[in-house]
């Protein structure tokens, strides 16, 4: 049996003291840690994770929390449970993005969304100046396009425009780190704030060209054009964002602001 490293344990319990922040719960800090694992390849696809005892007897943490955080990771995709068997690290259809905040497609329970898997498909500094240039301010603008893909369903682009002098981890990170991290959770890492406001803008548009082949869609296919204007506290601009979302049947959550953890966060 494919099993985690021997000192698993004592890696994740720095992890998360590396995610516990001032009006986090543990067991978020649990499930960024665990996230954060996959994503940088100590837990691979397959391996069976310890039992709910054995973390509760070697980590800083109540069984109650060990057991919440689990129940997230499972809906979030990150992690399965085999009746009689364990619980397992997913397999390997690529990383899973926690808690969206752009793609909290409703599943069909209606209690959580589907899994996002995001792929970073390019990097580059934006040369002209834009929408994205006059929120943000600043002389350098860093875009970062990703598809992301809903479930099994159907796959949203993006763009995703920022400082990279504010936010040097968007520069240095490489595209695999950055195809498994959440933006949310680089934002707060490197600028020790949390994304307040969030002025969101919706409407039907025909896709370019180049975004129909990003998603798997033909040439004239139309959707919904979603923009965001983001902000740390009330007044700071820190990210600008567009996403292309194709036609679908799934209702899509919008957060109230950064701090909003929807429908997993109950």
């Amino acid at each position: 049996m494919n099993q985690p490293p021997t000192p698993f344990l004592d890696d994740l319990s720095r992890r998360i003291s590396h995610y516990v922040r001032p009006g986090i719960p543990k067991y978020m800090a649990l499930r960024d840690a665990i996230t954060n694992a996959v994503a940088t390849g100590l837990l691979q696809p397959g391996m069976r994770l310890p039992t709910e005892s054995r973390w509760a007897a070697e980590l800083p943490l109540s069984l109650g929390t060990i057991q919440r955080a689990l129940r997230m990771l499972v809906d979030d995709g990150v992690i399965v449970r085999q009746q009689g068997s364990g619980t397992f690290i997913a397999g390997d259809s690529g990383p899973t993005m926690h808690a969206p905040m752009h793609c909290r497609f409703v599943n069909d329970e209606g209690t959580g969304y589907l899994p996002v898997h995001p792929r970073v498909v390019a990097r580059f500094e934006e040369k002209r100046t834009g929408v994205w240039s006059e929120h943000l301010g600043c002389s350098r603008v860093l875009c970062i396009e990703r598809v992301l893909k809903i479930g099994d369903e159907f796959s949203v682009f993006s763009r995703f425009y920022m400082d990279p002098e504010r936010i040097p981890a968007f520069s240095t990170l490489s595209l695999k780190q950055l195809s498994a991290e959440n933006f949310k959770e680089i934002i707060v890492q490197e600028t020790k704030q949390v994304v307040g406001r969030l002025d969101q803008f919706m409407a039907q548009a025909k896709f370019a060209p180049e975004v129909c082949k990003a998603i798997g869609s033909t040439s004239k296919v139309s959707g919904q054009h979603l923009i965001i204007y983001a902000y740390v506290g009330r007044d700071s601009a820190i990210y600008y964002q567009e996403l292309f979302i194709p036609p679908n049947a799934r209702t899509l959550h919008f957060p109230s602001d950064g701090r909003d953890r929807g429908l997993l966060g109950k």
